[in-house]
C-alpha cells in the first residue's frame, strides 16, 4: 500500500498548534482541508476565556505566518466528558490531551 507524504505546509501549520498544549483548558485540536480552506476545531473545557483567547491569538499568528492559506477556526466549549469529535467528523486529530 502506497502512502502519500503530507504537504510541508500542513506539517508546518500543525506544529504551530503545539503552543496550545500549554493551556490545560484546551483539550484537543482537529483539522482538515475543506475545499481551499484549512478548517480547525479547538475543543476547550467549559468555555474558558483564556483558552478561547489563546485560540484566537493562534489564528491571528497563523494568518500572518501563512498569508496564502485561508483558515476557518471553530472553538467548541465542551461539556464535561465531551469530545470535539462529537461535533466534527472527518477531521484529523492534531493533538489530544490524555485523560
Amino acid at each position: 500500500m502506497a502512502t502519500v507524504q503530507a504537504s510541508p505546509r500542513v506539517d508546518d501549520i500543525s506544529q504551530e498548534f503545539e503552543s496550545l498544549r500549554h493551556n490545560l483548558r484546551v483539550q484537543e485540536v482537529l483539522s482538515r482541508w475543506v475545499d481551499d480552506t484549512y478548517a480547525v476545531w479547538i475543543g476547550i473545557v467549559d468555555d474558558d476565556d483564556d483558552a478561547r483567547q489563546a485560540a484566537y491569538r493562534l489564528e491571528d499568528r497563523l494568518s500572518e505566518k501563512f498569508p496564502r492559506v485561508l483558515f476557518d477556526f471553530h472553538v467548541i466549549a465542551l461539556p464535561e466528558g465531551g469530545r470535539t469529535q462529537d461535533y466534527v467528523s472527518n477531521a484529523q486529530v492534531v493533538f489530544q490531551r490524555s485523560a
